[in-house]
């Protein structure tokens, strides 16, 4: 078990980069959160741990994807840091109760979400919606 929990961390270590060259990605800080929800800009927040298997998972079927689909290199992607911001307002005026929970916002608006569900369909899914947000 645990030699399974470090292949997956080295590869989601070895992926991160990757990913984070192909969209925009920045961690979450309420003045961060302040300037992006007075934009245009469709963001993600991902509430993610990095110790869970899920948030992970979830990072390498986004990274898979956004190499299939350029158009989802436009979606600005925020980490909030479950440890740090789980127990927050920010987190509770969201309704955000675990982590890997995703959320598609919009000028500071929910657009959709998607909580511990690390499915190829679901996500595309989830992206197609951020899109068309």
């Amino acid at each position: 078990m645990k030699r399974r929990i470090f292949l997956m961390a080295s590869t989601t270590t070895l992926l991160l980069p990757m990913a984070a060259q192909a969209y925009s990605l920045v961690e979450y800080s309420p003045a961060t959160w302040e300037q992006l929800k007075q934009t245009e800009q469709t963001v993600i927040l991902n509430f993610r741990a990095t110790w869970s298997h899920t948030c992970n998972e979830k990072l390498e079927l986004m990274a898979k994807l956004m190499a299939e689909n350029t158009e989802y290199n436009t979606l600005s992607f925020v980490n909030v840091d479950w440890d740090t911001f789980g127990q927050s307002q920010f987190a509770d005026r969201l309704r955000v109760k675990r982590h890997s929970t995703l959320i598609v916002m919009k000028q500071g608006a929910e657009v959709t979400r998607v909580v511990n569900e690390p499915y190829e369909r679901k996500m595309r899914a989830f992206l197609d919606a951020a899109l068309l947000a």
